[in-house]
């Protein structure tokens, strides 16, 4: 983003929000090309990992949106981080079996580690976004 550019108090949302819908969108508001570029090409390549080494089901959404049900499936928390692909790939989950092995889990790892990971860059776009504004 040019520093001549003047600063708009909707810049943030705005990245934070584009950053959550798609991994590294919050970059590419900000001009940050290169760096959005390899913020999507990693969490969806982990986020796609998981989905492939477990099974589409390790995106379970909890069936009800209540206290109880959120805490019995606290992984989703993170998984729903990872941006509109992980709210797709628990819809196309609902109609799937899920799987007892142990690459499950791992499947579940991997797309909660994305998500967390799409957590941080959200973060890093809201930081750069308010050290815009200030300068």
């Amino acid at each position: 983003m040019d520093s001549e550019q003047s600063f708009s108090p909707f810049l943030m949302p705005l990245a934070v929000f584009g950053g959550w819908l798609v991994p590294g969108l919050g970059y590419w508001i900000l001009g940050h090309r290169s760096r959005s570029l390899v913020v999507f090409g990693t969490i969806l390549a982990l986020f796609f990992l998981g989905v492939l080494i477990g099974g589409v089901k390790v995106v379970d959404a909890p069936t009800q949106l209540t206290w109880a049900a959120i805490v019995d499936k606290p992984w989703y928390i993170l998984q729903v981080l990872s941006g509109l692909i992980a709210v797709v790939t628990a819809v196309a989950s609902q109609a799937a079996t899920a799987s007892h092995a142990h690459a499950f889990d791992i499947g579940t790892l991997y797309t909660s580690v994305a998500g967390f990971l799409n957590l941080l860059t959200i973060i890093d776009c809201g930081w750069r976004t308010a050290a815009q504004g200030a300068a």
